[in-house]
């Protein structure tokens, strides 16, 4: 079977070696194409096991897929032809795999996504496909449907697929309490897995905001402790729910980054989301934030330790690096955050 996962815009690397490190020996994975925020594979395997991947926001089932789609309205009736002589028991035999209750007359919605000069409009898209599957006998339905389809074309590709994930898969079910702008669970797990989590890992995240790092690494592999902290206390109430009883032995701080009460030379990895510009204010003092937590994050660092750092501000954190002699720059990735243009950096302590 054909599959694909979404993925943020910058997360594609990460999410292909998260697929391989998982199924490849299974002998079941063959991986296709990686595009942008986007990766095509085929599995033979159980499409459930697919869903726990943490890269991912959604999978889907592709039921066709249109390699030279035209900017003509003619791709339309081409597309719609297809789906009405298209095949759908091994598609709903892998639906009713993952808990979709398929059948043969069954509700459905139409999600349609556009991109490039086409002389034909989304919601052309849309209603072609409607059209072509309330020809075989299923029903629109706006809410709770059955089965969510997808039209998508994007450059030369087209594509119909089944929506297979829930929205669990992109949000998680630990992420009970939320504060502004807390940071997506995908791009959390990414930036954990920069940070080559190892079973004796004390875990430092010192502006650990709703918790979402932490819980994060919390279920990526043992570790031997977590720690976090903040200087909001909304933020430190909203870890404490999203955790619960659950993963020990780990404490939770309210603390100043820029002043930790931990011993030099105690912490394995540090994984921080830091304040971005217009959640500070001046350049002057982000500059001076920046430097001061650098400052404790270098301290508290074991020798061979790792850090991975999120910014909208690369010129900057970049600049305060070349001040500390012990860290130096590993690996950088661009990442899409909430719309906005950021970095990852993973740093090496020297």
């Amino acid at each position: 079977m054909l599959y694909a996962i979404t993925v943020s815009a910058g997360l594609e690397t990460i999410a292909r070696e998260e697929l391989s490190e998982r199924f490849a020996d299974t002998g079941c994975l063959k991986i296709l194409e990686r595009k942008p925020q986007r990766i095509l594979f085929q599995y033979r395997g159980n499409p459930r096991e697919l869903l726990s991947l943490r890269t991912p926001e959604h999978l889907f089932l592709i039921l066709k897929r249109m390699p030279k789609m035209t900017r003509s309205r003619s791709s339309l009736s081409a597309l719609s032809g297809s789906l009405a002589r298209f095949n759908f028991k091994e598609a709903f035999a892998c639906c009713r795999q993952v808990g979709i209750h398929a059948r043969k007359r069954m509700p459905f919605r139409v999600t349609s996504r556009l991109s490039g000069k086409r002389n034909f409009r989304r919601v052309d898209l849309q209603r072609v496909v409607e059209r072509a599957l309330l020809e075989r006998g299923w029903y629109l339905k706006s809410s709770n449907s059955a089965i969510d389809i997808w039209a998508e074309v994007h450059g030369d590709d087209g594509y119909i697929s089944i929506k297979l994930s829930s929205n669990d898969m992109a949000q998680r079910p630990y992420k009970q309490a939320h504060i502004p702008a807390s940071l997506k669970p995908t791009l959390a797990y990414s930036m954990v897995r920069l940070s080559r989590p190892h079973p004796d890992d004390v875990f430092l995240d010192a502006m650990c905001g709703a918790g979402t790092i932490l819980l994060e690494r919390a279920l990526i592999k043992q570790y031997r402790y977590l720690i976090g902290g903040d200087v909001s206390t909304d933020a430190l109430d909203a870890t404490v729910a999203n955790f619960g009883r659950k993963h020990q032995p780990r404490q939770f701080f309210h603390w100043d980054a820029r002043s930790l009460p931990l011993g030099s030379n105690t912490v394995d990895k540090i994984v921080c989301n830091l304040p971005f510009g217009e959640t500070i204010g001046t350049v002057s003092q982000l500059t001076n934030l920046y430097r001061q937590c650098l400052r404790e994050y270098e301290r508290v660092l074991k020798p061979r330790g790792r850090m991975v750092l999120l910014t909208s501000q690369d010129a900057l954190l970049d600049d305060e690096l070349k001040q500390r002699r012990s860290l130096r720059g590993a690996q950088k990735l661009t990442v899409d955050v909430r719309g906005m243009r950021a970095w990852i950096s993973v740093i090496r302590f020297a």
